[in-house]
């Protein structure tokens, strides 16, 4: 999940295609809206992404905004989860869709 958050944030927006720009949809899609934490949890995301396709660091990004994320633990800690919660949704709609598809 990541991997291909990574690479969506890397494509050139001029020449991206749906599937290509479909990562970056996941954050809307899987995230619960209602966690209070929900907007830190998708920036951070956001952010690692962008990190890593421009090959910069993470750690040293998080550093420059303490007062947005807090402590490096706590923005590993909630990018993590957001990781975890998008991939738990994917999963989620890959066993619904095959539900369907045996019961038809």
């Amino acid at each position: 999940m990541l991997l291909w958050m990574k690479r969506a944030y890397a494509t050139n927006p001029r020449t991206r295609s749906a599937a290509e720009i479909r990562p970056l949809n996941w954050l809307n899609e899987y995230l619960n809206i209602a966690d209070p934490d929900w907007t830190k949890k998708r920036d951070l995301l956001l952010l690692w992404a962008k990190c890593r396709a421009e090959g910069g660091s993470f750690q040293e990004a998080i550093r420059g905004r303490p007062l947005k994320y807090g402590s490096s633990a706590t923005a590993y800690r909630l990018r993590d989860e957001a990781a975890e919660q998008i991939a738990a949704g994917i999963n989620a709609a890959i066993i619904r869709s095959q539900a369907k598809l045996n019961s038809s």
